[in-house]
């Protein structure tokens, strides 16, 4: 009956929480284990929670229910889902992540629930950054030379988003239980990491479509890949439609959705405001052509799939003065 909050830096918040995952489920099978719920969707439905935490698995020893997002659940899904985690039985794991400060009756209910807090944040520090990456080395199987783990921190800089995608790289490559030597690091490294995310975004936010190619490639040539790309702006255009519906209209209202800061919170609202329903949604079906375009969908190379992409999500953006169009208008 243990009970996790996960809590942090949302670029971070996602590795962590599949470590513990896996370490939760060990070698069982994860499709009848693990029941996952975002409570910052408007179409969760709170019955599936209360019977996920309340009922006695049957398949399986233990399970284990993941709620993601508490801070943007509204009052009507975060109180019932509250008393479903006290209530829960003992066969039930329950895992918990959050952005922002907790909400008092969720802290309240993990609290007595005595659960361990994990910090998914990264140090100011060299030798927190230089920690990090050698606990994600080593949590992946991987033993190193001793100035890999310091290529890589100079390699991230200060975007620290990019660690989870080099070690998976560097496992599907190598293998598990592979030694890294310079040169097997060096070969997936690129320039320093000196782009940084809001760079690429302001641009398309801005519908800057040459800038916003500029950044592209300035990514690419860092080496990141192009599926972290797409994650990003995924994750960008995502958050927007969190707020879809929602009643949003300053930078705090968005933060109570969305957790963090006021100042991305309320860019992101800004973005919503000036592309609108229909716009996101459009937006959200180009990354989702991407993303099959990437996989294979098309035999066009990865920067030629991000380019049209990226020309696509700054054309969505109007003119200065123009009105976004609504859901039902594109309809």
């Amino acid at each position: 009956m243990a009970a996790y909050v996960v809590s942090g830096d949302e670029t971070l918040i996602g590795l962590e929480l599949s470590t513990l995952v896996d370490r939760l489920v060990g070698d069982n099978d994860r499709s009848m284990m693990v029941e996952d719920f975002d409570l910052a969707d408007a179409g969760t439905q709170v019955s599936l929670i209360a019977d996920a935490l309340g009922t006695i698995p049957l398949f399986t020893e233990r399970r284990v229910v993941v709620l993601r997002n508490v801070h943007g659940a509204l009052a009507d899904v975060l109180e019932p889902v509250v008393a479903a985690i006290a209530g829960r039985v003992d066969e039930v794991d329950v895992v918990a992540t959050v952005t922002g400060r907790q909400p008092k009756v969720f802290a309240d209910v993990m609290k007595k629930a005595s659960a361990e807090s994990i910090g998914a944040s990264v140090g100011t520090g060299r030798n927190d950054r230089l920690g990090r990456v050698e606990v994600h080395l080593v949590e992946a199987g991987l033993t190193y030379s001793p100035e890999v783990p310091q290529m890589i921190v100079r390699w991230l800089g200060e975007d620290h988003s990019r660690l989870a995608g080099l070690v998976q790289t560097l496992v599907s490559t190598y293998g598990e239980n592979a030694k890294l030597t310079r040169s097997d690091v060096d070969l997936f490294l690129g320039g320093a990491g000196s782009a940084a995310p809001w760079d690429l975004t302001d641009a398309i936010d801005a519908g800057d479509t040459s800038g916003a190619l500029v950044m592209l490639h300035r990514f690419l040539a860092d080496g990141t890949h192009a599926l972290q790309v797409l994650a990003l702006l995924a994750n960008r255009y995502g958050q927007m439609m969190k707020l879809d519906g929602r009643g949003v209209r300053t930078g705090a209202d968005a933060v109570a959705i969305l957790g963090g800061k006021e100042f991305p919170a309320r860019k992101v609202l800004e973005q919503y405001q000036k592309l609108g329903s229909s716009g996101v949604a459009r937006a959200l079906s180009h990354l989702a052509g991407a993303d099959v375009d990437l996989r294979g969908g098309k035999d066009w190379p990865d920067v030629l799939v991000l380019e049209v992409l990226v020309g696509r999500l700054c054309q969505l953006v109007p003119a200065r003065g123009g009105r976004p169009t609504s859901r039902r208008a594109s309809s």
